[in-house]
């Protein structure tokens, strides 16, 4: 893909004598129309003072005359359109690049600046739950993609250590409280306490007050609600971690919360104060006036001096810049706070900082059950545990019924009902508003994650029964018989990079879904239509057996890089 883009940008560099040349190169969703398409000409035939189609010939004319491998078996314009078919022998060498593992980079990694990737920004002294999903396999899904493509990140959870509901929930533990029965269990204890006080507040808001006093004690250093904080912070990070583990999350690089920052957070103020952006408000309050960008007020300190979460991500934010020098700052974080980080990267750009270029806030839509929304505070909540424990305990049911003989039935049970958690979460586009649905999860037809694993667990069952567990043996093959969906099979294995690529231009996992759907589809295709151990032509089946390898390695490294396992039996 790549090299058919580089062709026609050094045409056009030719024929403009300029080198600031854009080209584009998209897939065709119909494979009639080649493999690769570019609208180049119609962008720049104005300029080369000629028609699309003229320039767009002329631009195959030169890619034709320099093909001396004969990379392309059809190279045509249609309305303007450059369009491409690439040899067999083109996409055979990349089913065998993917097998190798040896995937080519577009950049020299130890030159790169680190991505910073923040996401699960779980709650002390709450438990996670089907709404805290998303952030987890967004997050980490992006993480092993990055990384699978050779870019160097640094995770951080940023957990959600400071604030005023941890004043609401010091002043829920001192009137209601009993520090023996939370020791027992203490988050599930704690957050009751917390939804107890918030359903009190309903009816007596001056309770809210009260908890926004005892942050403020906590905040200027009080010894009493600091053991208590501390105490709640303890508890919850080891709890934090069983969770990571259950959702089989990466390792998290950095952990700092944001009372890390509180350290910083002086610094900062004075710093925004010097540079004139700091206003004092009717009550008190200090701010930064963003009213030009339509963005309001960005509120710094409280009337009553406490800060404000735009604070700590200042503090955050210039801590990160200058300890990692990042080239990229994500937040994975959903859409309720998409006006928290307009403000906050307005105001870092008024303060001198390149926020507006270099962090993103990746957002996602609400995640909600079918009985309406999820809510901490009103206590609408389905645990984590419970919700893995449901997937898992249904996923054994339908193993139970489909193969009741399969071995290590319990830790695929696991894996297919957490991947069948993920896969439905990824599978939709992340910005928008998603109903949790049990059927469609665990469906094992069509585009979901148990039927991507039943997939790859059958052809593996191919491969096993033909002794093919090494892809070197397929270094011989012939492809003067190939039918048109073998050709397919092997055109959908050849985007699978520039699909990855392509999911990371703007942090979207579900093109990947969307891709390994389709070549799911298509191998399935293939394996109802086709014999392949019975096929009585060796150089035939060896060919066959070759793309069979090739659909199961990715369809198990694309499944991993969501974080998925890929069985081999179910």
């Amino acid at each position: 893909m790549k090299q058919f883009q580089d062709s026609i940008i050094t045409i056009l560099r030719g024929l403009l004598s300029r080198t600031d040349i854009d080209v584009h190169v998209t897939v065709p969703d119909d494979a009639r129309f080649g493999d690769l398409t570019s609208n180049s000409a119609l962008i720049y035939a104005k300029e080369c003072n000629t028609s699309p189609p003229e320039l767009a010939r002329t631009i195959i004319e030169k890619i034709t005359q320099s093909d001396t491998h004969t990379r392309y078996t059809n190279l045509e314009e249609k309305n303007g359109f450059i369009n491409a078919t690439l040899a067999v022998d083109v996409l055979t060498a990349s089913a065998h690049t993917h097998l190798s593992n040896e995937l080519p980079t577009d950049h020299n990694r130890s030159t790169l600046k680190p991505f910073i990737v923040e996401y699960f920004q779980n709650n002390v002294a709450k438990p996670p739950h089907v709404g805290h999903v998303r952030s987890a396999v967004i997050g980490d899904s992006l993480v092993r993609i990055l990384r699978y493509l050779g870019y160097p990140v640094i995770s951080d959870t940023h957990i959600g250590d400071w604030g005023t509901q941890f004043g609401l929930l010091i002043y829920a533990f001192k009137t209601m409280g009993d520090r023996a029965v939370i020791e027992k269990d203490p988050i599930n204890e704690l957050n009751k306490l917390y939804v107890a006080l918030s359903k009190k507040i309903e009816t007596d808001v001056t309770l809210h007050d009260k908890g926004k006093a005892e942050f403020l004690k906590l905040e200027q250093g009080d010894s009493e609600n600091r053991e208590l904080w501390q105490w709640f912070v303890d508890v919850s990070l080891k709890d934090f971690e069983h969770y990571r583990d259950v959702l089989g999350l990466l390792p998290f690089d950095y952990n700092l919360g944001e009372s890390f920052y509180e350290q910083h957070m002086p610094a900062v103020l004075a710093e925004f104060t010097d540079k004139g952006l700091v206003k004092k408000g009717e009550t008190g309050e200090q701010y930064v006036d963003l009213e030009e960008f339509g963005l309001g007020r960005c509120i710094l300190i409280k009337s009553d001096g406490a800060t404000t979460y735009h604070m700590r991500d200042f503090a955050t934010y210039i801590y990160r810049k200058k300890e990692f020098d990042f080239a990229r700052n994500i937040y994975v974080v959903d859409n309720r706070q998409t006006h928290h980080f307009k403000q906050l990267f307005r105001v870092l750009d008024c303060a001198g900082y390149p926020a507006l270029s270099d962090s993103i806030h990746v957002e996602f839509g609400f995640m909600s059950l079918p009985e309406g929304p999820i809510s901490t505070r009103k206590g609408t909540t389905v645990s984590l545990d419970a919700l893995l424990g449901e997937a898992t305990s249904r996923a054994r049911a339908i193993i139970d019924e489909k193969n009741p003989d399969l071995d290590d039935k319990e830790k695929v049970a696991t894996a297919v009902g957490l991947g069948a958690i993920k896969y439905f979460d990824l599978s939709h586009n992340r910005t928008t508003e998603i109903v949790f649905n049990w059927d469609s999860a665990l469906s094992f037809d069509g585009n979901s994650g148990p039927y991507l694993q039943y997939t790859h667990a059958r052809l593996r069952g191919i491969l096993r029964r033909a002794g093919a567990t090494d892809a070197h043996q397929f270094s011989q093959i012939d492809t003067s018989t190939l039918t048109s969906t073998e050709r397919l099979l092997l055109r959908q294995m050849y985007f699978f990079q520039n699909t990855l690529k392509k999911s990371v231009e703007d942090y979207y996992p579900n093109i990947v879904c969307e891709y390994l759907f389709t070549l799911a589809s298509l191998a399935n295709t293939y394996y109802q239509q086709t014999p392949i151990l019975q096929e009585e032509n060796t150089s035939i089946r060896q060919f066959r057996l070759f793309l069979i390898t090739g659909v199961t390695h990715i369809l198990k490294t694309g499944l991993s890089l969501l974080s998925i396992d890929a069985p081999d039996a179910m």
